[in-house]
């Protein structure tokens, strides 16, 4: 975007409207590189009702940091339909009610200082930015049902940014592909977690072990806690 461009704030407006009559509709979702989160591929999972696994495997592709061992998840674009999301026809998004955070972000991004916002594309590729419709940024993120989003992204940016637990992966044999299944692939770390018995790992003795067979969010929170107390104790030794 221009230098000049206005770094926006939760009080301020901006102009954006999608919808199948602009020309340009559904082209933000082809050939994209769009990194998911750990609440994203549950969100999603759940909603085709497949495992987190088959899901991984159908429509997403493993990335590696070296710098940091850090797995990540990328969206696949379907190839057979010139790299266009595999959840988006003619009509728009098939699963627009679970779609992950950066589309419910677009047509805006985080300026460089993380402060505030602003457009990620010109006007002159979203068409959508030209329109009449105005929105106060704040009402804006509130009709994309951002904050879960944001809550959860939050939590895990305290795991990717936990330094003992960074280490961890670098060092300990299988920390990286442990960390991968434990934030992105649930359900079989959730047999795991039962199998090796990973809940008497951790100091707190009324660990609900009933929400973890069930509950997907409470089994998420326990895999972010459950490495971080892995890493604490295995770094350094």
């Amino acid at each position: 975007m221009n230098k000049t461009t206005k770094v926006l704030g939760l009080e301020d407006t901006f102009h954006f409207s999608c919808h199948p009559g602009i020309d340009c509709f559904s082209q933000c979702c082809q050939d994209v590189n769009i990194l998911l989160t750990p609440f994203d591929i549950l969100r999603m999972k759940n909603h085709l009702s497949i495992s987190s696994t088959e899901f991984l495997e159908t429509y997403t592709k493993r990335l590696f940091a070296p710098e940091t061992s850090f797995p990540a998840v990328q969206f696949r674009m379907n190839e057979e339909s010139g790299k266009r999301c595999y959840f988006v026809d003619d009509q728009g998004c098939k699963i627009y009610q679970h779609r992950p955070w950066p589309c419910r972000m677009y047509p805006l991004d985080y300026s460089v200082d993380g402060e505030g916002f602003i457009p990620m594309v010109e006007s002159s590729r979203c068409l959508g930015l030209k329109d009449d419709r105005t929105w106060q940024l704040r009402d804006w993120f509130e009709d994309q049902g951002l904050q879960p989003y944001n809550e959860w992204n939050r939590r895990f940016a305290e795991v990717t940014e936990d330094e003992k637990l960074a280490s961890w992966r670098k060092e300990y044999p299988g920390g990286v592909d442990i960390f991968y299944l434990a934030c992105y692939d649930l359900d079989r770390f959730r047999e795991q977690v039962f199998k090796e018995k990973l809940y008497e790992m951790l100091d707190q003795p009324s660990v609900d072990q009933d929400a973890l067979k069930t509950d997907d969010l409470a089994l998420l929170d326990f895999a972010f806690t459950w490495l971080q107390t892995v890493a604490e104790r295995e770094v350094g030794k």
